[in-house]
């Protein structure tokens, strides 16, 4: 037996999620050398999934508080105004959770 097959492989960029990859680019792009010790102690993809869970409960979270302060349009003279209200809550929910959660060097334990 080689060396080489007795090696760990590494785990993929599978299964970390929308927000988890947004944080590997980040990580990448912003901090890499973080990105590396965080691939070589194996736990790089680890963190992503965890930014991404944390991420996806904070972006209900948000969008719920969203609909409480600012009620969906029921009633519309066409689509344009529910539309509107939206792209909004999409707009302001996914920069919020870009800024406070995603495109942070570290992540909650």
């Amino acid at each position: 037996m080689t060396y080489q097959q007795l090696s760990i492989s590494e785990p993929s960029y599978e299964n970390v999620g929308y927000y988890g990859m947004k944080w590997l680019e980040f990580m990448e792009n912003h901090h890499p050398k973080l990105f590396n010790r965080l691939k070589k102690n194996q736990t790089l993809y680890t963190v992503a999934r965890s930014v991404n869970k944390d991420a996806k409960d904070y972006k209900n979270l948000l969008d719920r508080q969203y609909e409480q302060l600012h009620p969906r349009p029921y009633e519309w003279e066409d689509m344009s105004e529910h539309r509107s209200w939206e792209f909004t809550r999409d707009f302001y929910t996914e920069h919020t959770v870009m800024v406070e959660t995603v495109l942070l060097p570290y992540a909650k334990s």
